[in-house]
């Protein structure tokens, strides 16, 4: 697939589709936004469905090809223009330590806060699971911030010096951690610094003007 080939984003402010939407910006390169509205079902709707069978966002397509996951779209952005070097090449360790973030992000932070926001995915309609699912979730949400404290630890970026597309999706999963739906969660000061240095970057703002359009939601540090 070539670069030049039409990119069209599809996404819901605040979603995870957000790590996308910025890593998009910082890449430079073109892309059509069009946003799929969760609110109203949208994305259960037969013209969204034919461009995503799962009915999540993020989705891009390039050209007539599709990607879905945030983690794969990450990855296909990071290796598109190489000057801007959001994802280290093959053979460089830090591209596997990028990955590693993702997973993480995707397969644990991303669960135990979806455990918490929608339980009843988990739990259906029962009452007494819906409420054990979710202090579950607290219970889990809380081990992976100590995991994330632990390896940013030192750290200005999550894989180094530079800012990759593992810290954007960190970025969105932070801000999700600030919910009034989250109980109780510990303190995350390597986490949050890291997410102030991401909300700094001009990308960042511009991206989140433009989702704040269809959906004001908040920055913890304005």
């Amino acid at each position: 697939m070539s670069v030049d080939e039409k990119l069209t984003f599809f996404y819901f402010p605040r979603a995870c589709s957000l790590a996308v939407h910025i890593a998009l910006e910082e890449s430079g390169l073109d892309y059509e936004r069009r946003i799929v509205d969760l609110r109203t079902q949208q994305n259960r709707g037969a013209e969204y469905l034919a461009t995503n069978p799962t009915g999540a966002v993020p989705a891009l397509t390039i050209g007539e090809h599709t990607l879905t996951e945030a983690h794969a779209i990450l990855t296909y952005l990071g290796d598109q223009n190489l000057e801007k070097n959001l994802l280290p090449q093959p053979g460089d360790f830090r591209r596997y330590q990028a990955h590693q973030w993702m997973n993480f992000m995707s397969s644990s932070v991303h669960t135990y806060v979806r455990s918490i926001f929608r339980s009843s995915v988990y739990a259906g309609e029962d009452h007494e699971a819906n409420a054990a699912v979710k202090a579950q979730g607290i219970k889990n949400l809380a081990k992976a911030t100590a995991t994330v404290e632990q390896r940013l630890a030192g750290q200005r970026w999550a894989i180094g010096d530079e800012f990759s597309v593992a810290d954007a999706y960190l970025f969105v999963m932070y801000l999700w951690t600030t919910d009034d739906r989250i109980a109780s969660i510990p303190e995350r000061p390597n986490w949050e610094a890291l997410a102030k240095r991401v909300w700094q970057r001009p990308a960042v703002q511009r991206v989140v003007a433009v989702e704040r359009q269809d959906r004001n939601y908040a920055i913890p540090w304005e």
